[in-house]
């Protein structure tokens, strides 16, 4: 199938985070139909069921290799000028929610894995990802789906996660791994107060501002040069209080950092710890994925040369960007991360250039070809 009509297909599958929509269904009968062994993979938690697929092929016992990706995509908001579920081709670009992120991404390596079974020969096997709750945490998508296929023997040896990762064009930039991920809430308890009455006690909201002020001046230590430096942000300060006369009983901060492999979660966690005890701080953690990289030379050279056997280009490896749900596979295969361009995913008018899907399919064909012929 051609990669722009099944991406459009896919597109047209409302798969809001974490609803389905038939999305998995539209990617299992088409692997089914190249000769793919499917498995619909259903897990509940809190009232809440998603969606998964796993799919193989196997031709022989030599090298296996895994792709990923996620059918999920964010809400489509405002702004549009077309309708996002319903994606339409304008100026060379495919437009819909998920074309970048990353329906565009599943859409090339099913079809380039579909011509690769078609006109190539090759001793190996193949298995697909795809996962339903990316967006909102992977909790019952890729976590349930690895603990269920590391159970089975069904991990490959290595894997290419289809998320975007180009920068200004299709192969300038591939990521090998990500900053980690923390998310902290910060609590400081006093006592409400009119502000005409607050000199003897404690402000609970100029407690928490201090905190945030010193986290955001701590220094991070930055000798790992993979990674950009660990870096802290405040994202939300919470009261409750909407009168300007009180002070604030009780008042919190969340706060992300995004943390390299100078440090892991749990040193994080007590330098947050230490920081906090002196203002009368009470903190909470939830830890998104610590810091990783891969150092499989095999594999960059392989996605190197893919590129520029197809592009000319010679990409940029990188571990800038978000997380992924590659932060779940590395701790069972050596993993790699190449996509479209990540302009304007999770924004309005979300597109990609045609030319530009076309060639990320030859690219993943490229990429086939190299790996199992290595």
């Amino acid at each position: 199938m051609d990669v722009v009509k099944f991406c459009s297909g896919l597109v047209g599958c409302k798969s809001v985070t974490p609803t389905d929509d038939g999305a998995i269904d539209y990617i299992a009968v088409f692997l089914r139909n190249l000769g793919f062994e499917t498995q619909i993979l259903e897990f509940s938690d809190k009232g809440r069921t998603v969606r998964n697929l796993f799919a193989k092929f196997e031709k022989g016992e030599g090298a296996n290799l895994g792709f990923l990706g996620h059918s999920d995509v964010v809400p489509a908001g405002d702004g549009w000028d077309f309708d996002p579920f319903e994606p339409v081709q304008h100026n060379g670009f495919l437009i819909g929610r998920g074309v970048a992120d990353m329906k565009g991404g599943i859409s090339a390596f099913c079809c380039a894995v579909s011509k690769f079974i078609r006109e190539e020969s090759f001793n190996g096997s193949i298995r697909i990802f795809i996962t339903g709750d990316e967006e909102v945490g992977s909790y019952q998508g890729i976590q349930s789906v690895l603990n269920w296929a590391e159970s089975r023997r069904e991990i490959p040896d290595d894997c290419l996660v289809g998320e975007p990762s180009s920068d200004k064009e299709v192969g300038d930039r591939v990521f090998i791994g990500h900053r980690g991920s923390i998310n902290v809430r910060a609590k400081s308890v006093g006592k409400q107060l009119h502000v005409a009455y607050s000199q003897n006690d404690a402000n609970s909201l100029t407690q928490v501002c201090r905190y945030v002020a010193a986290m955001k001046d701590y220094e991070w230590e930055y000798e790992d040069k993979r990674f950009p430096k660990t870096n802290l942000e405040p994202t939300l300060l919470f009261t409750g209080n909407y009168a300007e006369n009180i002070i604030p009983g009780e008042s919190s901060a969340n706060i992300n950092i995004r943390f390299s492999s100078d440090y892991d979660s749990e040193q994080l966690q007590q330098i947050l710890s230490e920081k906090a005890v002196p203002l009368g701080i009470d903190l909470s953690f939830r830890v998104n994925g610590e810091a990783y990289c891969c150092d499989d030379e095999r594999l960059k050279d392989l996605m190197s040369a893919a590129i520029r056997n197809i592009t000319g280009l010679i990409p940029r490896f990188s571990t800038e960007g978000g997380t992924s749900d590659g932060r779940y596979m590395v701790k069972y295969c050596n993993v790699i991360e190449f996509g479209i361009q990540d302009e304007t995913m999770h924004q309005s008018n979300e597109k990609v250039k045609i030319a530009d899907l076309k060639k990320l399919e030859d690219i993943y064909f490229e990429f086939l070809r190299l790996y199992f012929n290595a």
